[in-house]
């Protein structure tokens, strides 16, 4: 179980915050592992301004992800904590 004091201090996983980058890879993953909550769901390869990539869950809101796709970074729960554990939060990409 991670600690909520370890979970913020990690500001490195929120500086795509607010930032937009384009698709251009995903996957739709039908069996994932325990704590993912609903099925299915999609991991996207982001390319960002400056040529970095990075993977991330996408949030659809009705819409399929495209190839070439915009997406925003945004803060969503991440995974289905245990009862006793932290409600960890992260960055996940919204697709635009």
């Amino acid at each position: 179980m991670r600690s909520p004091i370890s979970n913020w201090r990690d500001k490195e996983k929120y500086k795509y915050l607010g930032k937009t980058g384009k698709i251009v890879g995903f996957t739709k993953i039908n069996n994932p592992p325990k704590g993912f909550g609903k099925v299915p769901y999609y991991v996207g390869i982001i390319e960002m301004r400056g040529g970095k990539k990075l993977t991330a869950q996408l949030v659809l809101e009705g819409k399929k992800p495209e190839i070439g796709g915009k997406a925003r970074g945004i803060i969503r729960r991440i995974g289905i904590p245990d009862k006793e554990e932290i409600i960890n939060y992260g960055v996940k990409f919204k697709i635009s």
